[in-house]
């Protein structure tokens, strides 16, 4: 599908295009098989109930017989059909499904011909009234639908031909009741739900792609939030969490030598390949500058603070690995120089949940420490990652550090003291 424009649609039955038909048939098969599962066994159910029914309504001799060669049939049918729906070929779960059903409705109406003695017409049309509205009833295409029903039809019509003593009322069944219920109401049931299916995955579609360009614009653990209905990130909250800070050195000199296509393309590249990196982690990517990245560990879902600084320093130290990789893949666009990294993490209480206005706002943390893991980015060597004190202390025991003195930094008028953690 090309953007939010819903794919094309062609017939009465709103057929799509062929790849988007195959995913169709796929999704059909996954919607179909938990309700194909239910319908067979209470066929099942029903098979074996049923002669006790129909004994009470034949008074024969001949249905202990005919039921057992139907249970032959149709019970070991059902179960196969059972045991296939629940791991399904999609090309041909469908196809598998109707020819039991067909399987089934041919068994049933052979041992209800009318040279059992004692079978009442009616009771055959119901019989073949059953199966052909029993396909709508576990939702088969229209198509295979209006194929079964002509079966029963020619099946009904072959079966009450060859009743002995016909009258009037039996041709008038003949001719009416079975033709209508097999040919017009089952096939006009599945016409109208195969068209409300389609309908229904174009729907899904488009508000997949919605939800695809809404977590473009909010991270993606805000987005489950607002999904699931949980207003709570759109107050601020007071929060303990750690904060990453990453810079690329010197990527605006590098970036001034290509044109902005290409600077588009690997801004997009890597910025799309950093909010990867830091959820896998457990973070949440809260704003772009540039090349920059400024992303927090324990909020919206909370995270205990030694695991929010384990899981910064793992992210930090795959995102400068990963980094080497990445800006290898920018030379064919003129950027020529190994791209390294500035990043700086910090942990402390912040104001964390939705600022902005009614028309536009972002879900981040504002406050003094939000600004200190920048500060402390900025200190880091290229290619370095740097630890306040406060993410330290937390960590000191779990993870090997080396001291890095002491700085001032603009907006803080207290000493920050830097770690540096140990490649291992």
């Amino acid at each position: 599908m090309d953007g939010a424009q819903a794919p094309a649609r062609h017939g009465l039955l709103g057929r799509f295009d062929a790849p988007i038909e195959a995913a169709y048939q796929t999704w059909y098969i996954e919607r179909f098989r938990p309700l194909g599962i239910a319908m067979a066994a209470a066929s099942v159910v029903a098979w074996i109930i049923n002669p006790l029914i129909v004994t009470a309504y034949l008074e024969t001799d001949h249905v202990v017989a005919t039921f057992l060669v139907s249970w032959a049939v149709n019970i070991p049918a059902l179960l196969a059909g059972i045991v296939y729906l629940r791991r399904p070929e999609p090309k041909w779960a469908i196809a598998f499904a109707t020819g039991l059903l067909m399987l089934t409705a041919a068994n049933t109406i052979a041992v209800l011909l009318p040279w059992i003695p004692g079978l009442k017409p009616m009771a055959f049309a119901l019989a073949a009234t059953f199966f052909g509205l029993l396909a709508p009833l576990v939702q088969l295409p229209f198509r295979l639908t209006l194929l079964t029903g002509l079966l029963i039809t020619t099946a009904g019509e072959l079966g009450l031909f060859l009743a002995t003593d016909r009258t009037g009322q039996d041709v008038a069944i003949s001719l009416t009741f079975i033709p209508i219920s097999s040919l017009l109401v089952g096939p006009a049931m599945a016409f109208a739900n195969e068209r409300d299916l389609r309908a229904r995955y174009v729907r899904e579609l488009l508000i997949q792609h919605q939800r695809q360009l809404i977590r473009r614009y909010a991270p993606a653990s805000v987005v489950s939030r607002i999904e699931l209905g949980d207003s709570s990130i759109d107050h601020p909250q007071r929060r303990r969490i750690t904060i990453l800070s990453s810079d690329v050195v010197g990527f605006t000199a590098m970036a001034d030598r290509i044109d902005p296509e290409a600077l588009a393309h690997i801004i997009n590249d890597y910025l799309g390949a950093v909010s990867d990196l830091i959820e896998r982690h457990g973070g949440t990517v809260t704003e772009f500058a540039g090349d920059g990245v400024m992303a927090i560990f324990g909020a919206p879902d909370e995270i205990d603070p030694v695991d929010q600084v384990r899981s910064a320093i793992a992210a930090a130290q795959e995102l400068q690995r990963s980094l080497v990789d990445w800006s290898r893949a920018w030379y064919a666009h003129g950027i020529v120089e190994a791209a390294n990294a500035r990043i700086g993490i910090n942990t402390g209480v912040v104001s964390v949940g939705t600022f902005g206005s009614a028309i536009r706002a972002t879900y981040t943390g504002i406050g003094l420490q939000m600004n200190i893991a920048a500060r402390v980015q900025a200190q880091a060597e290229p290619g370095g990652i740097l630890l306040s004190n406060t993410s330290w202390h937390l960590v000191k025991d779990a993870v090997d550090c080396e001291a890095r003195g002491e700085v001032f930094v603009k907006g803080v008028h207290f000493p920050i003291e830097l770690y540096s953690p140990v490649a291992g």
